[in-house]
């Protein structure tokens, strides 16, 4: 008896050496001379943009067979668009996969209108950093702290009604006592361009890590009053930016700025669609783990200003899963300042 299970065994470990390099062989064989879509949720020339798009040009080193990563600019819906897609359209053969927006898990959890996937079957690939909102001014403007912003109307640019920059205003009114006025309609570029002429003071409720990318002068030439940082803990850049949540004393108003803030920690994440072959979900996963420490991809992200501080893809799915627990008074609340209401019709 203890001869057979220790030839068993034997038999059984001979099984898996020998298909190791099989499933390894049926990457490679995939891959080998193949495109794989990156489809980028956002505008041609945004954060989300720059930061895919050098990973796009190291990434296929690291996928056995070295494919071609093709970036496809696909935006729409706050990255629904593309989220949708890649869930319900794209091949699920690992040919493809998205880069989509952090804020991408409170469109079903807050039951926005649009969403045709389930976001706690995505496939999360990793995500290659953290982002920090700030609330900012121009230099020249007379906001120059948040208790100015307290004191007087400050006009700021927002895109929509339901975006960052138009939310944490709203929320920072009615938490904090500010002043703040949103403008909406703007573009990203169009938003920073509106700052730098004066037509508005500054954004509220824009990440950091992308502006440090696309405005780099805005820091190294002090043109900006950073007033204040909205995160669950102090970026080590920004010091003496105070922190809004630790201002907020109400416990639920505490609660619904932590929900507001947890996409924050998801940084810029790619996904895949479920039901991609199991070997080739961990070869995109462990071909983007690799990038994040390839000297040659580190190089091109500090030539480029991006910040890199990977996010593994089992910790965002736990953030996905703590969102989705947040009690129901808080998921309602954030309700009515996501999901965008539609205006009557006159009769």
């Amino acid at each position: 008896m203890k001869h057979l299970i220790i030839q068993q065994t034997a038999i059984g470990i001979a099984i898996a050496m020998m298909a190791g390099p099989t499933m390894a062989d049926e990457v490679a064989n995939f891959y080998k001379g193949r495109n794989v879509t990156m489809i980028i949720g956002s505008g041609a020339g945004g954060g989300y943009d720059t930061y895919s798009r050098v990973l796009g040009r190291h990434m296929g080193r690291h996928i056995p067979g070295n494919p071609n990563i093709v970036p496809q600019n696909m935006r729409g819906g706050g990255s629904i668009k593309a989220a949708n897609y890649i869930y319900n359209v794209a091949a699920k053969n690992g040919a493809v996969f998205a880069a989509v927006f952090n804020t991408l898990p409170f469109a079903p959890i807050v039951g926005k209108k649009g969403p045709k996937f389930d976001i706690h079957k995505m496939a999360w690939i990793g995500s290659i950093g953290k982002h920090q909102n700030i609330c900012a001014t121009w230099h020249t403007s007379k906001t120059k702290t948040l208790q100015d912003a307290q004191n007087m109307e400050t006009i700021v640019a927002g895109t929509g009604a339901t975006s960052n920059a138009a939310v944490y205003p709203r929320l920072l009114n009615q938490t904090l006592g500010t002043k703040f006025k949103v403008v909406l309609g703007y573009k990203s570029s169009g938003a920073k361009l509106a700052v730098t002429n004066g037509e508005v003071a500054g954004i509220c409720g824009t990440s950091y890590q992308t502006l440090l990318a696309s405005a780099p002068t805005w820091f190294s030439e002090n043109k900006l009053n950073i007033i204040a940082q909205i995160g669950l803990k102090p970026h080590p850049d920004l010091k003496g930016a105070p922190m809004v949540i630790d201002m907020i004393t109400d416990k639920a108003q505490k609660d619904l700025l932590t929900f507001l803030m947890l996409p924050q920690d998801m940084g810029r994440p790619y996904t895949a669609a479920p039901g991609l072959p199991k070997a080739r979900l961990a070869a995109l996963r462990n071909a983007f783990a690799a990038t994040m420490k390839d000297p040659k991809f580190l190089a091109d992200a500090k030539r480029t200003r991006l910040i890199v501080e990977p996010i593994s893809h089992t910790a965002m799915t736990a953030l996905v899963t703590r969102m989705s627990k947040m009690s129901k008074s808080t998921i309602n609340s954030a309700a009515k300042l996501l999901v965008k209401k539609k205006k009557k019709k006159k009769s």
